[in-house]
């Protein structure tokens, strides 16, 4: 049976409402240290890390990536990426994949976290393919580089050289390898916790397994029946460090976390009730302690927008006697909390204001509280919190960017009123990728975006609430997992009306997470592994059917961005038998039409399933109107706090500033704050 909904998905107040108030906005302004790898954006970030190793050769560039995601301080200053379980998890997706969060917001994770960030990262710097492999117990990447597969693991096993001559020439061997020769790690041991420092790169085996059980780390791969490949990329991109400052916000970025013992917390759903995730249990890692390196003194950090609009009449919507003010709080970084604060008045003791939050585009709402009349003054607001194991979860952690609405309703003749609208996020970052004052010359640049790019948030277990039609297709769960079907023999057909509100598109960008079943294994959310279902569909003869495609018209015509391709190359002709085909799938289309105000977006998939849908929308900045933004970086030298200001007064030229600090000074960093005054 045919199920069709109509449901635009219109994102108006999820960027700042009507066109004028968008041209004076500044476009991610960032500021990078010369030196300084900049995480902000892949390409960049492998540049940076072949320059910090000076690294020419392919052999010499897989082997500097490798040393800058290790994971264990003692090896790599200040350490980019750290092991610890558990913590880089956000509902419903899971453990976070995408390699611009793990980078940005957490900075740490585990195998399966650091695994697909290598490939993301060798994807990055040019190399032919990288792919990751599943052990049932641990996650690996793999580089193509000199016609072969080479192994490197940053997170626990380090990787092996092979063949004769100077350790750094030799090559380095691939996991089908180490399957049928475990001497290949073995040879290396010569004590319960030392190596052959002949024979291997220090350091071998870095992070927390020189406990001395070298046998059991060679019998990861040599247990062959239970390794997977996943046959196509692993990692999402549907996240980047965009934003925009709007008149009236500042972002403060600090180096630690402000106020101590802030962190975000990540719950899990299981279908039936929210959790905090169940393997801070299994590692005995108190929840309390925050996400702690256990190897160095290493911790994250925490920043928060604060946004204080100055005029907030294009903010207004209103239906008879009622009236709402809906402010967009978008994030670049994960949310852990937000609050409010407003200058009420209300009359009559029939007047009322009400706060609501919504991380779903405006679909649902949460109501963070309520206040009656007569009242004159402050109002004070905090996002709601919601129940949970323990801990604090509240309505607007775990995202990437919510909406407030106050809600004024009245009937006298003084009707109620708002002023002094102040909204602060707080939100969480790793804060190695910030630029550091460090003693002697420190030299800056300055850049700002081109563009404003919005994600927009779909959810597979609500997708009727969210896609302008939806046929032959259906969502199925079990214990909190899911994902969508197509509904019997015919191909489901799923599509996105996608605008930008006020003005035109210059572009957008599409993407979700396929999986063929047909095996009976899906992707496991809570630990980024394997979990057991029913193997579907079970009538399916060949392999299964997938693409995306767009249109600016609903009836198309439809250019097709991407399709499922089943058969499987092999590069270095070693084919592999057991293999996840869950391809992870992004497309960008910058060159819309001049006046696109719409596009829709269609996915259609047989015998496939898909359990992540991903949008973002493209609008163009207006160069020619400049912005005020004020620059100020915190610092303590010699226990003395110490401030730079620097004002630039056109936010669209990038400059270069310097910051001297005497060698021998003690220095803290504390904090960097961009300021996009009011006009």
């Amino acid at each position: 049976m045919q199920k069709k909904f109509v449901l635009t998905l219109v994102t108006a107040v999820l960027i700042s409402t009507g066109s004028p108030r968008l041209r004076a906005q500044v476009y991610s302004p960032e500021i990078a240290k010369v030196g300084q790898v900049d995480t902000s954006n892949m390409a960049r970030l492998v540049q940076g890390i072949y320059r910090q190793y000076n690294a020419e050769t392919d052999r010499e560039k897989a082997e500097a990536i490798w040393r800058f995601y290790l994971t264990d301080g003692r090896f790599v200053k200040p350490g980019m990426f750290y092991h610890i379980p558990g913590w880089a998890y956000e509902e419903p997706v899971g453990q976070v994949l995408d390699p611009i969060k793990l980078l940005n917001s957490y900075g740490y994770g585990l195998c399966y976290q650091d695994g697909p960030l290598m490939a993301a990262t060798y994807d990055a710097g040019g190399f032919k393919h990288s792919r990751v492999w599943f052990l049932t117990g641990h996650t690996v990447a793999e580089v193509y580089y000199d016609g072969a597969y080479h192994m490197f693991d940053s997170d626990e096993l380090g990787y092996n050289p092979i063949g004769t001559g100077p350790l750094k020439q030799r090559d380095v061997a691939s996991v089908w390898q180490l399957e049928h020769d475990g001497s290949i790690i073995t040879k290396n041991v010569t004590g319960p916790t030392t190596s052959n420092p002949k024979t291997v790169d220090y350091p071998w085996y870095p992070a927390d397994v020189r406990a001395g059980d070298m046998k059991g780390l060679a019998e990861l791969y040599t247990s062959i029946n239970d390794n997977y490949l996943y046959a196509y990329r692993r990692y999402p991109e549907g996240h980047t460090q965009n934003f925009v400052l709007r008149p009236g916000e500042r972002m403060i970025r600090y180096y630690r976390p402000t106020p101590a013992g802030t962190f975000y917390l990540p719950y899990t759903y299981d279908g039936k009730e929210w959790k905090i995730l169940p393997d801070f249990a299994q590692f005995s890692l108190p929840p309390s302690a925050g996400p702690r390196s256990e190897k160095d003194k290493r911790t994250w950090a925490t920043g928060k927008i604060e946004y204080r609009p100055k005029d907030i009449s294009s903010d207004l919507t209103r239906k008879g006697d009622d009236a709402a003010y809906t402010f967009s709080m978008p994030s670049p970084y994960v949310i852990i909390d937000a609050h409010f604060s407003v200058q009420a008045s209300l009359p009559a003791a029939e007047d009322r204001v009400t706060a609501e939050t919504s991380v779903d585009g405006g679909r649902s709402w949460t109501e963070s509280g309520s206040l009656a009349g007569p009242f004159h003054g402050p109002w004070n607001i905090h996002a709601a919190d919601l129940p949970g194991a323990q801990g604090h979860r509240n309505a607007v952690s775990g995202t990437y960017g919510y909406l407030v609405r106050f809600s004024l309703h009245g009937s006298s003749n003084q009707p109620p009123s708002l002023q002094n609208v102040f909204l602060t996020t707080i939100f969480q970052l790793n804060p190695r990728t910030i630029p550091a004052l460090t003693p002697g010359e420190n030299q800056f640049e300055y850049r700002a975006g081109n563009d404003v790019r919005t994600e927009l948030p779909v959810r597979a277990s609500h997708l009727n609430e969210y896609a302008s039609k939806v046929e032959n297709a259906s969502y199925v769960a079990q214990d909190g997992q899911g994902y969508v079907i197509n509904d019997g023999e015919q191909a489901g057909d799923v599509v996105f009306e996608v605008a930008a509100g006020h003005g035109d598109l210059s572009g957008f960008d599409v993407g979700g997470r396929f999986l063929d079943l047909k095996d009976g294994i899906a992707p496991n959310k809570f630990t980024a592994e394997i979990r057991r279902v029913t193997p579907w569909p079970a009538s399916r003869k060949g392999p299964g059917s997938a693409s995306i495609a767009w249109s600016t018209s609903s009836h198309g015509p439809w250019k097709t961005l991407w399709t499922y391709n089943p058969k499987l190359t092999w590069l270095d002709g070693q084919p592999i038998k057991q293999v996840l085909r869950w391809p992870e799938v992004d497309r960008s289309v910058r060159d819309l039409p001049v006046g696109t105000e719409h596009v829709y977006v269609r996915y259609q998939f047989e015998g496939l399933a898909i359990d992540h849908f991903r949008l973002a929308i493209i609008r163009p900045e207006n160069p020619s109107a400049s912005q005020h933004l004020k620059i100020t970086q915190i610092w303590e030298e010699n226990g003395k706090q110490r401030e730079f200001h620097k004002d630039i007064q056109n936010a669209n030229v990038a400059q270069s500033y310097e910051i001297s600090i005497p060698k021998q000074a003690d220095v803290t960093n504390v904090a960097l704050i961009l300021d996009c005054p009011p006009k």
